[in-house]
């Protein structure tokens, strides 16, 4: 899942009795968790091995349900994306300044933070362009602190320092201890690129002790955006050099105690920089199933229950413990939502007549990349887009600990009574919350785009989140059947409505 936050509201439901259909079991639940997130299948990268074979199992899981093949007789919806770098052969980032030359080398020295073009000729050819210092790269006027007040960047090469002044003091005017969303590299990026400049460079701040560049991660595992021209991030001890010749650090510790900016021009001093790095593009695949509805006229509109089944495979960028190489499983993200969808399928087709219009059971790839994959189904649907009534996403539903968030009511609101419907029949057990990460943070925001009203599931961050740690021995499978209960009592509800929910507009 894609991170981000929301607030308000509860609702506890009152246990009943299920309908008579196939009762989702959580043995069964944990059991598609437990391959999805073995070892074996290395995190689900996208374009990877273990994808292919999560997407195989899944198609297998969907055609032992009882569901049709949901694109041209195929279970599988393929399309491209962006899925690592490669690297030509011209590579060079050198720093002039009264004299003294800095040579610094791809991989061990400096790696880019965003990378366009071909990896055949120099996509980038930098040569002789002068040097601007701009503090922390940041420009927060509301706040009184902007570091591109008073210097011209247009045309020009850009250093900033990582992080924010003042980060440590809970008295700072710049939002105290906690960072401000200003402060993400993916931010200092844009504003250097709207203020004109060429290129970006970021050094680590001198108040950190150790330099968070990620150099080994990008030797092994190199990744980046496209932030629409060159970010670079470069390591401090090779530039300490020229960091103590343009007094950078001493500047640094005035910002720190005033929050005066300090930027200037760096005087004879320019940076040369080549670059052949291009996108790697892979193939990976949407899996489809389709239970047509029970009645003839009805099965013209369909709903599509959807989760994505990539993950982040040995995190990289995408991990919030970036330094750490190595497998990160995805068991809550988003094996449970995946697991989910498969059982709910089983149970929809063993009592089909309760599903008047079509269902559209649909696992995700792409969603770690930037919701690519339901942007393509959206974009391609296999069953008409505009015959879509609803869209229910299940991300992250394996930690419900006795709740569950339900986001995206606010652009449908007559859903809900089929969500309290929903949950009387679910039974008890679970508390409905309206916070986390809001409509529109996960695959249910590319139907929102398409005006079609779309609920969110999800159980809540946690530690283990988009880290290594996240395994099968920590999901919670009574609460992730209650969750997966409550989407297909939603779905039924939907199913059966006389007339297709309404779409107010997205709050997102």
């Amino acid at each position: 899942m894609r991170k981000a936050l929301a607030a308000v509201g509860l609702l506890v439901f009152a246990a009943t009795l299920v309908h008579g259909e196939k009762e989702i079991e959580p043995d069964a639940l944990l059991g598609h968790i437990k391959f999805l997130a073995a070892d074996d299948l290395k995190g689900r990268a996208n374009g990877s091995e273990g994808l292919e074979r999560a997407g195989d199992y899944i198609a297998e899981q969907f055609k032992s349900a009882g569901l049709q093949p949901g694109v041209n007789g195929s279970w599988f919806q393929p399309f491209e994306l962006n899925a690592g770098l490669l690297i030509g052969p011209t590579n060079s980032l050198s720093f002039q300044s009264r004299g003294k030359t800095v040579t610094l080398t791809l991989g061990t020295s400096y790696y880019p933070l965003a990378a366009t073009g071909s990896d055949k000729t120099p996509s980038v050819k930098l040569d002789n362009v002068p040097l601007v210092f701009a503090g922390y790269g940041l420009a927060v006027p509301e706040l009184g602190y902007d570091d591109y007040k008073n210097v011209d960047v247009s045309g020009k090469a850009v250093i900033v320092f990582t992080h924010e002044p003042q980060e440590h003091d809970a008295a700072s005017r710049l939002n105290g201890t906690r960072p401000m969303p200003q402060t993400s590299l993916n931010a200092k990026a844009q504003l250097a690129l709207s203020k004109g400049a060429r290129l970006l460079i970021a050094v680590s701040d001198p108040s950190h002790r150790y330099d968070e560049g990620q150099f080994t991660l990008f030797k092994s595992d190199p990744d980046a955006d496209d932030q629409g021209f060159p970010v670079l991030r470069v390591r401090r001890t090779e530039m300490q050099p020229l960091l103590d010749a343009w007094r950078l650090d001493a500047a640094a510790r005035l910002i720190d105690m005033d929050l005066i900016p300090r930027s200037e021009v760096l005087t004879d001093s320019t940076v040369n920089y080549v670059e052949s790095i291009s996108k790697n593009r892979k193939t990976v695949r949407n899996v489809v199933g389709i239970l047509p509805g029970s009645d003839s006229a009805r099965a013209r509109e369909a709903i599509v229950i959807g989760a994505h089944y990539d993950h982040v495979g040995l995190g990289g960028r995408l991990s919030l413990t970036p330094d750490r190489v190595e497998i990160h499983n995805g068991a809550d993200d988003n094996a449970s939502g995946t697991a989910s969808i498969i059982e709910m399928a089983r149970s929809a087709v063993a009592d089909r007549a309760r599903f008047p219009r079509t269902l559209i059971f649909i696992a995700f790839a792409g969603e770690e990349r930037g919701l690519l994959g339901s942007a393509y189904y959206a974009s391609h649907a296999t069953f008409p887009i505009d015959n879509t009534i609803a869209m229910l996403n299940l991300d992250m539903v394996g930690r419900a600990r006795g709740g569950v968030d339900v986001s995206g009511l606010d652009v449908s609101p007559s859903m809900e009574a089929d969500l309290k419907a929903a949950a009387t029949a679910a039974g008890g057990g679970l508390q409905i919350k309206r916070e986390g990460p809001g409509a529109g943070r996960s695959d249910d925001s590319n139907f929102l785009d398409h005006r079609i009203p779309a609920i969110n599931f999800f159980t809540g961050f946690h530690a283990d989140y988009h880290r290594p740690s996240d395994d099968w021995e920590k999901i919670d499978a009574p609460g992730t059947k209650r969750v997966a209960t409550l989407a297909l009592e939603l779905a039924a509800r939907l199913a059966e409505r006389a007339s297709r929910p309404e779409f107010v507009g997205s709050k997102r």
